[in-house]
């Protein structure tokens, strides 16, 4: 039996999660966020596969205390990072975190995405958006071959430039609550309460409420039907993205 525990926001991650629990056959997949409201988090399969997208080159924080938190016993280990920009350093800090726990992570994979952070690099044209999806659907084949063969990989683990702006988007991320918005399109519809990974959003009279909790994975901003939320400059009328073949119900 193969375990997949993924992280995914807009959808890119749970896409490639599902199509390699697919690929693999007896898998299961489970989504980090409902793991970590267990009191023990105990891992027993002969795989175990952790999916994530890469945030400011780093992990994000929700998958790092999950790997910090985890009891993991098994006898092939995978990390894939999902990325728009680069995967930076997201896979040294799992194989670091894993090797603290005396763990050895077997392969290392990497699965180009469409990139989800509007605000700071817009939204992807159809082309881009296009080649992205291709690249995507090959990077997840292959990386679900190298998994049922048990394939081996190296990487490079001494990032120092990566690790340093990773560190300093964990310090910073807390107050990044402070640059979204809501736009008087907002009707309190509470999707954006739903679908947030981190249950960092309470829903109030006038509509959703962020928390510092919030792993700005952005899901709320591209999901929101109205495109009432806004983050920083970003304009009610940017367009947003999610991956196409993920609806908001799937990640609820």
């Amino acid at each position: 039996m193969t375990n997949i525990y993924y992280f995914s926001g807009t959808g890119n991650t749970y896409w490639s999660a599902k199509k390699l629990a697919a690929r693999i056959g007896s898998a299961r997949i489970f989504p980090i966020s409902r793991e970590m409201k267990q009191p023990e988090i105990r891992i027993r399969a002969e795989a175990v596969i952790f999916m994530f997208p890469a945030y400011a080159y780093g992990t994000p924080v929700m998958v790092r205390r999950f790997l910090e938190k985890a009891d993991v016993h098994a006898d092939y280990l995978a990390a894939l990072v999902s990325y728009g920009t680069s995967p930076g350093g997201a896979l040294a800090e799992v194989h670091a975190v894993l090797a603290r726990k005396k763990l050895i992570l077997n392969y290392a994979g990497r699965i180009p995405a469409v990139e989800n952070f509007i605000p700071i690099f817009g939204a992807p044209g159809e082309a881009l958006r296009t080649k992205r999806l291709a690249l995507q659907s090959a990077a997840t084949e292959q990386a679900a071959e190298a998994i049922l063969t048990r394939a081996n990989s190296s990487m490079q683990t001494f990032q120092p430039l990566f690790k340093i702006i990773s560190s300093l988007y964990r310090l910073a991320r807390p107050a990044m609550i402070n640059f979204f918005r809501l736009t008087e399109a907002c009707n309190a519809c509470g999707l954006c309460a739903g679908i947030c990974p981190a249950g960092a959003i309470k829903m109030a009279d006038k509509g959703p409420v962020f928390h510092t909790a919030c792993e700005t994975c952005q899901a709320c901003l591209n999901f929101c039907p109205r495109k009432a939320i806004t983050f920083g400059r970003l304009g009610p009328d940017t367009r947003r993205y999610h991956h196409p073949e993920v609806t908001a119900g799937e990640l609820f």
